[in-house]
């Protein structure tokens, strides 16, 4: 630990964790895993992730069907007419039929589906992002687990030293029956609390493995019983950052797929409502077949016939749905709305968030906290020297304990302040990630 203070210019922790066992396209896992080693788990195993994507498929494939030209029918039909004395007027007619669609119809029809199939897209995208964003935060959840448990063994262990001594000195006479109580007291708390820190670890290791790893069908996952253990490796930089808001805010509305996949819908509204409006014109449809009439007193004759259906529009006339689609594309347009407020805040949010962590871990570590790293060590010397009390001891413990404690729940919110503005920006696995051990890239120009 940096003996001038315990600085968060250069703090935390770097992840990577142990995967074992487990198995990507058949090789196994390599003890440590980085964060992006997780996201490639992620996207080959998460279920979440994988109905997303069929589901896209699904939903742009159906549209697709539904625009297409309509299919020609054929028909076949015989028209017979018994004649007076012998025989028959006989007449076969074979007729292909198909339904027209207006210039613009067919057009309309086809940027509709487009649209849909755009908007099913960028809510896969959506949806992607959303899980790469709680990977990143389950990914810090192990991290900041590991470094709690790390703190509270280190105190713990003080507490137990300080045990150790007092036995030595109730043999001496020195520490009476009070100040033994309150001494297991202690050691009790920091003993449970060392226990919850490793229950929260587990805890936070399961959470992570259930979102990427294999499935159940695969040989790794076979012994669901035991999940894997993962170990925390490296270090993790702070870096002071500063964002344009104005520029997060324009990057979100260019990149975020919920607001793409509200404007993909809109469109395809209103090519709908095209669609509609075509449908107020009566439906057409031509025929056209070769047909053969056979009579007792002639050869069989060949001839063609040719027609035109065109429907009536009296009990329908299209206009109920013309509203109905009308309706839809105000819903559409308000959706787009709320969806841009909503990104919109999310984006403030976060980078409220952000320049608050920020501002308070500076504080922290530069002003209020700056000499207090060596507290947990100069206090057990003293102690030994005879200069404090236990009482005094223990609280310069816990003093110290409740410092390293604050100063990691300072960094890890500042760090989740990041990664919630990344999934504002709509940064989701398969993009270049904005957040780069811990602070913006800065090769990011559009956010400096």
């Amino acid at each position: 630990m940096d003996p001038n203070g315990f600085r968060f210019a250069s703090v935390l922790l770097l992840m990577g964790l142990g995967l074992i066992p487990a198995v990507l396209h058949g090789q196994p896992l390599p003890d440590t895993l980085t964060f992006g080693r997780a996201v490639e788990l992620l996207r080959a195993h998460n279920p979440q992730l994988q109905a997303a994507d069929a589901r896209q498929r699904a939903q742009g494939q159906a549209a697709r069907a539904r625009s297409l030209f309509p299919n020609p029918s054929l028909s076949v039909s015989e028209e017979r007419t018994n004649l007076e004395g012998e025989g028959a007027d006989d007449q076969w007619y074979l007729s292909v039929t198909q339904p027209l669609r207006y210039p613009g119809e067919h057009s309309a029809r086809t940027a509709a589906a487009r649209a849909t199939a755009r908007a099913a897209g960028a809510r896969a995208q959506e949806t992607a992002a959303e899980l790469y964003h709680t990977a990143r935060h389950r990914y810090l959840n192990v991290v900041v687990a590991e470094r709690r448990r790390a703190i509270h063994r280190r105190f713990t262990a003080a507490i137990r030293r300080a045990a150790r001594a007092a036995r030595v000195r109730m043999q001496e006479g020195d520490l009476g029956t009070v100040r033994k109580a309150r001494l297991q007291t202690a050691r009790a708390q920091y003993e449970d609390r060392l226990s919850e820190a490793q229950r929260a670890l587990r805890v936070a290791q399961d959470e992570l493995a259930a979102l990427i790893s294999p499935d159940s069908t695969s040989r790794a996952a076979e012994d669901t019983t035991s999940l894997p253990t993962y170990d925390v490796a490296g270090t993790l930089q702070y870096r002071s950052v500063s964002i344009s808001e104005k520029s997060a805010v324009r990057r979100a509305f260019e990149q975020r797929g919920r607001l793409q996949a509200a404007r993909a819908a809109l469109t395809a509204q209103d090519n709908r409502l095209t669609v509609a409006r075509y449908g107020r014109l009566p439906n057409l449809r031509v025929s056209a077949g070769p047909k053969t009439q056979s009579l007792p007193s002639t050869e069989t004759t060949f001839g063609f016939t040719a027609g035109l259906n065109v429907e009536l529009p009296i009990w329908n006339g299209g206009r109920a749905n013309v509203d109905a689609r009308r309706n839809r594309r105000s819903e559409a347009r308000a959706r787009l709305e709320a969806a841009r407020r909503q990104v919109q805040t999310e984006v403030r949010t976060a980078i409220q968030d952000l320049r608050s962590y920020r501002s308070r871990i500076e504080t922290v570590s530069q002003d209020v906290l700056a000499d207090t790293d060596s507290l947990l060590q100069n206090a057990e010397y003293v102690y030994r020297e005879g200069n404090i009390t236990l009482f005094e001891l223990l609280d310069a413990i816990e003093s110290a304990r409740s410092t390293a404690l604050l100063k990691t729940r300072l960094t890890a919110r500042y760090l989740r302040a990041l990664y919630d503005l990344e999934y504002a920006l709509g940064i989701g696995p398969t993009d270049s990630p904005v957040v780069v051990e811990g602070a913006l890239d800065p090769r990011d120009a559009d956010l400096n």
